[in-house]
């Protein structure tokens, strides 16, 4: 008869907690948020950037663009357009 109960018991736990989950939203799987549509300067205004900064630099139909590596670790991704197609930088 106890066996039963713990079946019964979780049998409707299982199913509350189903039922809860499917009315939450879905779950953010990173822990940050993404640049979408980021502004860029010319290289001789970025006075925040040092010699010894990283940058991932994205060259594209005479384009060319410098993420710095500190905002990339701090947000996980950029989306960005160049001129043929949207990219996303991550580092």
């Amino acid at each position: 008869m106890l066996r039963l109960w713990l079946v019964t018991a979780l049998a409707f736990g299982l199913l509350v907690a189903g039922s809860m989950y499917g009315q939450q939203k879905a779950p953010q799987w990173l822990p940050y948020t993404a640049i979408d549509h980021p502004e860029f300067i010319p290289a001789s205004q970025a006075a925040f950037l040092s010699d010894p900064d990283l940058v991932i630099g994205v060259s594209s139909g005479g384009v060319t663009k410098a993420y710095p590596a500190a905002d990339l670790a701090q947000h996980g991704v950029v989306q960005d357009q160049m001129p043929d197609d949207p990219i996303a930088v991550t580092w």
